[in-house]
């Protein structure tokens, strides 16, 4: 596609064009996919007209990450979702290069989105800045004249300009804000705090957060929150350093609880915990609804790892987690599946098959071990040994990554009640003692997928 000319009218036909095409055999029923080619980061995940939307990073043309743009669907009960028309395509001098990861937000009733413009110089050298779009019906969106609204120029000198990317808008005292990932001189992840009083002319506020040295290189998109008087900042840090159980993934994602001192408009950190402790957990968002539930959903892959669906030609690669009620738990998040979603799912039975998507609840009283699969291609999980685990290693369609590790095994240790497990065709997602915990893996199992009880 070198030197194509990248448009919101060329990727909707190209979509209404290939979406039958699609190769169906792991593309999941009930988690979010688009209709055909890669997603990667959900972006602008915000409630609007009664509707929940969710824009992602999406490449149309094919099952592999390319210049990004941003897909767009919508659903008002996280069962059924809507395509909609593609909401950006990298088509200005600002983002020539993608329309990098972003968020939304509602003003006067006009839907507003921040993005990042990724530009790749003529040396080889990369320039990301800050954008704006607006839509009026939320649907067809429009860039402003003004972009981009901030780039590396407005930042300290000990930040590295060329990291500067996935703006996450939010209000605070009837300011706009949005918290933006950086890299430090330092080589530690970085958030920065933009203010705005119209969401058209940003000034950088502070360095709002600043890593430490075993907290990884690069933050990758920063979300910022409050839940029950608690503060709270969502983060995918590159690299952060493993322990025996955790970040075992050289790419994770971490929730950090603090208080912000708005003074001097700085986060000051108190805990910080491994968010999921599966193997597929990256880069969740979050929106407030109309309920006041605080609702995030994430990318069920992660960066570095074989993408089945590509290598096999099924025209598709990647899809969302399912969406996630987060309510406090002390400094922690405790997630919980909306219930509208989980009454469609059918009861999975042990000693059947399990051939879509389903769930499945177990009370635990005593160690166990289920296998999904077939005799000589499964995946294991269950409870052992004090700790809640996910192992991948005896799939035959093996999904390996840049580890020089085996993350084919993950667990978390936790004294366990409770465990509510939801499958799809390419998927398994572990909520512990009712969203204490939660671990997530993609699989790519063949054949008659039957869910066996191998010890108690």
């Amino acid at each position: 596609m070198e030197g194509k000319q990248y448009t919101v009218a060329a990727a909707n036909q190209y979509i209404q064009e290939q979406a039958h095409t699609v190769n169906l055999q792991f593309k999941p029923e009930k988690h979010f996919s688009a209709p055909v080619g890669w997603i990667n980061d959900p972006n602008g995940f915000v409630y609007f007209r009664g509707e929940y939307h969710l824009f992602y990073q999406f490449y149309p043309y094919g099952s592999f990450w390319g210049p990004m743009h941003w897909g767009h669907a919508k659903t008002s009960d996280f069962v059924t979702w809507e395509h909609l028309p593609v909401a950006l395509a990298p088509d200005q001098p600002y983002d020539k290069d993608g329309c990098f990861s972003g968020s939304a937000i509602v003003k006067d009733d006009t839907l507003w989105l921040m993005y990042t413009g990724n530009i790749i110089n003529e040396d080889g050298s990369v320039r990301q800045i800050q954008n704006m779009a607006y839509s009026k019906d939320g649907i067809h969106f429009e860039k402003i004249a003004e972009n981009p609204v901030a780039t590396g120029d407005i930042l300290p000198a000990e930040l590295v300009a060329a990291d500067f990317r996935d703006p996450k808008l939010f209000e605070h005292d009837g300011r706009y804000y949005s918290v933006v990932a950086a890299k430090h001189q330092d080589e530690v992840g970085t958030i920065v705090l933009l203010g705005s009083d119209d969401l058209v002319h940003w000034r950088f506020e502070s360095i709002f957060l600043k890593g430490e040295a075993h907290q990884g290189f690069m933050w990758e998109c920063p979300d910022y929150f409050e839940i029950d008087g608690q503060s709270y900042i969502t983060v995918s840090p590159m690299r952060y350093r493993r322990t025996e159980e955790d970040f075992l993934n050289l790419n994770s994602t971490i929730v950090i609880a603090g208080n912000v001192d708005w003074d001097k408009k700085e986060f000051v950190q108190t805990a910080v915990h491994e968010m999921d402790h599966g193997q597929d957990f990256y880069a969740p968002q979050s929106l407030l609804d109309d309920k006041g539930q605080r609702i995030t959903i994430a990318w069920l892959h992660n960066w570095g790892r074989t993408v089945v669906p590509h290598e096999l030609n099924h025209g598709w690669a990647c899809n969302m987690t399912v969406p996630r009620i987060l309510h406090r738990d002390g400094d922690k998040l405790r997630q919980e599946v909306p219930e509208t979603l989980l009454a469609s799912l059918p009861v999975v039975q042990i000693g059947k098959p399990v051939e879509g998507a389903g769930c499945l609840e177990l009370t635990v009283e005593n160690e166990l071990c289920l296998r999904l699969g077939a005799e000589d291609d499964y995946i294991e999980f269950g409870y052992q040994n004090g700790a809640v685990f996910i192992d991948r290693s005896h799939q035959k369609l093996e999904i390996t990554g840049e580890e020089e590790w085996s993350t084919s095994r993950r667990s978390v240790t936790v004294a366990t009640q409770h465990l509510q497990i939801i499958f799809d065709k390419n998927s398994i997602e572990i909520f512990v003692n009712h969203g204490q915990e939660s671990l997530t893996s993609a699989h790519y199992l063949q054949g008659e997928k039957v869910l066996r009880l191998i010890s108690e």
